[in-house]
């Protein structure tokens, strides 16, 4: 059975028994795919923020408009165009202008695609009467 030899200034030195050889390469196989995980985890969390940010933009504008009196085709194309993959509903029958923009969010990652979360803002504004 060989030995083997630490290099210690000139002089070669058997390491220790039950020495932590290979400790470093269990602590980072361990750790890089928990930090790929929080990584993930967060660049999904600053894209559901964005996405709720825009879509809120979104619904205020659009409601503003409709209580406005503005054409509703005309408003509901402004608001898709600016939030293309989210669905806009209107419901204007009341004195009330409730907007509703709800988009899916899917992770970052495609092998976790089947996670997505829904996004929904809802803006209610009164009708301006003219």
């Amino acid at each position: 059975m060989s030995k083997s030899y630490c290099v210690v200034g000139r002089r070669f030195v058997a390491p220790p028994r039950g020495s932590d050889r290979g400790a470093v390469l269990l602590e980072a196989a361990l750790a890089i795919p928990l930090l790929m995980a929080v990584a993930v985890a967060l660049a999904w969390a600053l894209s559901l923020a964005a996405t709720s940010a825009s879509l809120g933009d979104a619904a205020r504008t659009a409601a503003r408009s409709f209580a406005r009196g503005e054409d509703g085709a005309d408003v509901l194309a402004r608001a898709r165009s600016s939030v293309p993959l989210a669905t806009v509903s209107v419901d204007d029958a009341a004195a009330d202008v409730a907007v509703v923009v709800t988009q899916d969010v899917a992770p970052p990652v495609p092998l976790l695609s089947g996670l997505s979360i829904s996004v929904t803002s809802r803006v209610v504004i009164p009708r301006e009467w003219t």
